[in-house]
């Protein structure tokens, strides 16, 4: 190898000293703070005071005074000085920088969080702290609205559920504490979907703010007040006492102030509405140790109040717990009946009170429990409406009273009745698809509907009127009957009926109880009579148990009435046997003047 081939020797590099490292000139500093779009800010560390800074420094910190070099690190921040102090060490002795979050302060005394950018430079051989500060007010604020978000109804601004448990988790470790006993006030509005049906939800949101602004008002400022949702409101007591009694009087007390924030009208655009609550009350920890156990108590209590006439408020029993979970089983219960088909129809005769011929029927339900036995619908229906299982049961009646009327119909062996009569409840009526619905059942089980008789409640008629008799027409037109069930129990009176396409009134039986010995039922049962023969409406006497009942409505001009004088309810099998005959008929329809002197079979006395 030649000596021209031999490799050169390079000079290896040495590694820069810290000096080195962070060496630049003042230049180039001035053009990184120039372009920078941050604030940027140098301090001597060894005072701390402000050696430069760039535009955007002086606007946001309110540098530019004759005086502002005099202006220190310590000057410009909220922490601790001492803290301050370390933070600055620390980044003047490492050999990377420090990105940290803080709160700056202006001359002027604003406060600006920022994230700033901390590092050591050497500017001309003088170690220096840069500061690079972004202002991070948006992203705060962004922040700070998305935290009140997640613990705020957006309605009403007051805590929500999220919230309101975190507070009453504290309440309850200061109350295992201190032995200082809270409440929790559980407030629910009475009628308040009647509002919203009526006057709209805008109304109703309306009414939340301004009820909202009021129990802020009528409660003490370390209280608290929050909306689970919908009409449903918490209120959380604390420091009430270490003796329960005490602390249960206490809670009352505040209850009947809080509903004397009722006793004022709510005017809400143009219209004036009076609206009650039903308040549930406990007391912790002797009610509950827990979130979940406080609230379900407070909601029984406050459930418990609801049945008591509404606008009241009921402190919690054991007892209740007890029955909330009884109602819990036997909603359950009702779910694995119906899936399981234990339900049973029964049919109440309807009579004609002048020789007690057999009309029609009324379709009644019964559920057949496995262990229990038979159970009236008294029993079970409150908690069907309860646990929303009303519509799936409403339907199986309709299902399976038509599919037997077709049967019926079909078989040479039996006589038809004139109708049977199906109860409509107000769930099912007012959903949309109510009359496709039943047109649907009518078609799949060949029920004639001439045999068909919808019965339905005041309350059930009175709400939307206009689209009430739309439906009741459509379905009349095919030849389906309707009856006003109960009537007198409701709103509305005879002459508000003339617009709906109805064929019948029931009496109520609470009017018939008494009519033999009670002038003003007499009255009223006469009442009756005369404005529905006015309207060409046949009328139907309910729960007629004795002879002088039916002796009276024979005199007053009642022609038809159902009752366990003329039949109990029967059962499906006892019901066909009525209508097996041999040879004879029945009128083709009994309720007609033209009909009424044929003969059909007799199968009850009167």
């Amino acid at each position: 190898m030649t000596a021209a081939d031999e490799p050169m020797e390079r000079e290896q590099p040495h590694p820069p000293s810290n000096a080195e490292k962070y060496r630049t000139s003042s230049l180039a500093v001035q053009s990184l703070c120039a372009h920078s779009p941050d604030a940027a800010l140098l301090f001597d560390p060894a005072d701390g005071r402000v050696y430069d800074f760039n535009g955007r420094a002086a606007t946001m910190l309110d540098l530019d005074t004759p005086d502002s070099n005099a202006v220190s690190f310590d000057d410009l921040q909220d922490a601790d000085s001492g803290l301050a102090q370390s933070l600055v060490d620390d980044v003047m002795d490492s050999d990377a920088g420090r990105v940290v979050k803080i709160d700056l302060r202006s001359l002027q005394g604003r406060t600006v969080p920022v994230e700033a950018a901390l590092s050591r430079v050497d500017v001309d051989g003088k170690p220096l702290l840069l500061c690079l500060a972004r202002d991070i007010s948006d992203r705060e604020d962004a922040n700070q609205r998305i935290q009140h978000m997640a613990y705020h109804d957006t309605l009403t601004n007051l805590p929500n559920r999220t919230l309101l448990t975190e507070r009453i988790e504290r309440a309850l470790v200061r109350a295992r504490r201190t032995g200082q006993a809270g409440a929790l006030l559980f407030l629910d509005l009475d009628r308040f979907k009647r509002i919203n049906d009526s006057l709209g939800h805008n109304v109703g949101d309306r009414l939340l703010i301004e009820l909202a602004n009021r129990l802020r008002q009528a409660l003490r400022e370390e209280d608290t007040v929050a909306r689970l949702g919908g009409d449903e409101f918490v209120v959380l007591l604390e420091g009430l006492g270490q003796r329960h009694d005490r602390a249960v009087e206490k809670a009352q007390e505040i209850t009947t102030k809080l509903r004397g924030v009722f006793n004022e009208p709510f005017s809400l655009q143009g219209h004036t509405l009076y609206v009650t609550a039903s308040i549930g009350i406990v007391t912790f920890p002797n009610d509950g140790d827990s979130v979940d156990q406080l609230l379900r108590h407070a909601d029984t209590a406050m459930y418990h109040a609801k049945g008591n006439g509404r606008d009241s408020a009921r402190v919690f029993e054991t007892r209740m717990d007890e029955a909330a979970t009884s109602r819990l089983r036997f909603e359950n219960e009702l779910r694995i009946g119906i899936e399981q088909a234990q339900f049973e129809l029964y049919f109440q005769p309807v009579l004609t009170i002048r020789d007690g011929l057999l009309l029609g029927a009324e379709v009644l339900l019964r559920w057949r429990h496995p262990d229990a036995g038979l159970i009236a619908p008294s029993e079970f229906l409150p908690y069907v409406e309860n646990c929303a299982l009303m519509l799936k049961l409403d339907d199986w009646v309709l299902n399976s009273a038509c599919r037997l009327l077709g049967r019926i119909q079909q078989d040479p062996g039996l006589q038809a009745p004139e109708f049977l009569a199906i109860n409509i409840s107000h769930q099912q009526f007012h959903q949309p698809d109510f009359v496709e619905r039943v047109l649907a059942v009518i078609e799949d089980t060949g029920a004639e509907p001439g045999r068909l008789q919808l019965e339905v409640t005041e309350p059930v008629l009175i709400k939307d009127a206009a689209e009430t008799v739309e439906r009741m027409n459509q379905l009349r037109r095919i030849g389906v009957r309707f009856a006003i069930d109960d009537f007198g129990t409701g709103y509305s009176s005879l002459s508000d009926l003339r617009r709906l396409p109805l064929d019948t009134i029931k009496i109520d039986r609470s009017f018939v109880r008494d009519i033999a010995s009670d002038p003003n039922d007499a009255v009223i049962v006469r009442a009756i009579l005369s404005m529905a023969g006015h309207l060409g409406l046949h009328v139907i006497a309910e729960g007629v148990e004795s002879r002088e009942q039916l002796q009276f409505l024979r005199e007053a001009g009642c022609r038809f009435y159902q009752g366990y004088l003329g039949r109990p309810p029967l059962d499906r099998q006892h019901f066909v046997e009525e209508l097996r005959f041999s040879g004879g008929s029945y009128p083709l329809d009994p309720l007609s003047p033209a009909n009424s002197g044929r003969d059909p079979r007799r199968i009850a006395g009167g």
